[in-house]
């Protein structure tokens, strides 16, 4: 009986401690961001003009548990080694080296007119005082071309705690007149500011998190051998938001926007999901479909209900703005369609989300106008 009491005291002990633990303040340091050898699945979210990132505080509570899968991905860090032979040269694991690196992520290959983009790598260097992108490095043409950033991209600078602000500038130069005709000079200022401390919700779980807000305003120039002049593109700013948790790695959840706050990308820590297109979940669901697409002067909404419901409407531009919002209707069980026309909604040539509430529950549906 002692021992049984026993147990149930220190059980209680262990439970008001993990409940203290579970709601304090969290301060991040280097253990808890990425290195060489981790793994992460992430979700990249449907397309959902509700989202909103600017909440924020103090023992902050963010529910995105609505959040729903579109596709996914794994982001997978490897050791600078690892790499083209040059690559890890430049970027080599060495206290000498000035561009140091100790772990590296694969980027995506592609084309730019003459220009085959392969073998691209982007490498990183996690220390006691900062998390920053050294550089990158990427074969054009084949012929392999590393770049160091100078100065650095500090992405986090540790501890990162509630309050911390602070300001890093960045850049590189890539220097090809002499093969390709082209010099490009990129700036970066990034200003990072803890702005938030609380629980995280997302389809992944709850998480005792902090938000960093990253505010990156890239200034780009650029030299072309042909025209015989340089000339500067207008400033991109980019707002990111991202909420960390301890021993995590990367973000468990980030949304980017642009200079207007329309969201442009959310990404989030997942388990592997047998995840399918947005159109293939509400075609699984509704039988719903949307046609023609591209619509043109008049388009159908085609669904089936399973039982009578109330039926919403609702089409979005793709910064987010709601451009026509229908009444609530209450539908009858069965296949129901319904017409639309395009001119009437002032439906310009573009891109749209049609989003369909049943009941309360969100589906969407994106499609384009051609007129």
């Amino acid at each position: 009986m002692q021992n049984q009491m026993t147990r149930i005291i220190i059980s209680a002990i262990i439970a008001v401690f993990s409940f203290q633990i579970s709601s304090a303040q969290i301060t991040i340091n280097s253990a808890d961001l990425t290195f060489a050898g981790d793994t992460f699945r992430l979700s990249i979210a449907a397309p959902n003009p509700t989202i909103d990132p600017l909440a924020t505080g103090a023992n902050h509570s963010w529910d995105f548990g609505f959040l729903q899968s579109a596709s996914q991905r794994v982001d997978s860090f490897i050791d600078e080694a690892a790499t083209n032979p040059l690559f890890s040269f430049v970027f080599i694991d060495n206290a000498l080296n000035p561009n140091r690196s100790n772990q590296a992520t694969r980027g995506p290959s592609f084309t730019i007119g003459a220009f085959s983009i392969s073998d691209v790598f982007n490498f990183y260097y996690n220390s006691s005082a900062s998390f920053k992108q050294t550089g990158f490095g990427a074969g054009i043409n084949g012929i392999p071309l590393p770049i160091a950033y100078s100065p650095h991209d500090i992405q986090y600078r540790f501890p990162l705690a509630y309050g911390n602000r602070d300001t890093s500038n960045s850049g590189y130069v890539i220097d090809q007149v002499s093969t390709l005709g082209v010099y490009i000079r990129v700036r970066k200022t990034r200003i990072n500011e803890v702005d938030g401390w609380g629980t995280l919700i997302t389809p992944y779980g709850s998480f005792n998190t902090i938000r960093v807000k990253s505010n990156i305003v890239e200034r780009d120039s650029v030299y072309l051998d042909t025209l015989g002049f340089g000339f500067n593109l207008p400033p991109i700013t980019t707002n990111e938001y991202k909420w960390l948790g301890s021993g995590y790695g990367l973000p468990l959840l980030q949304i980017n926007t642009g200079a207007t706050g329309a969201v442009t990308q959310v990404l989030y820590q997942d388990s592997a999901r047998s995840t399918v297109g947005i159109d293939e979940q509400i075609l699984r669901n509704l039988n719903f479909t949307l046609y023609p697409n591209p619509v043109l002067e008049t388009f159908n909404l085609k669904f089936e209900l399973k039982k009578s419901s109330e039926v919403s409407l609702e089409i979005f531009g793709m910064k987010g703005e709601l451009i026509w919002q229908s009444e609530t209707t209450l539908h009858p069980a069965g296949e129901r369609e319904i017409r639309l026309n395009a001119s009437e909604l002032n439906l310009k040539n573009g891109n749209y989300l049609l989003r369909m509430l049943v009941g309360g529950r969100p589906y969407y549906k994106t499609f384009s106008a051609s007129n």
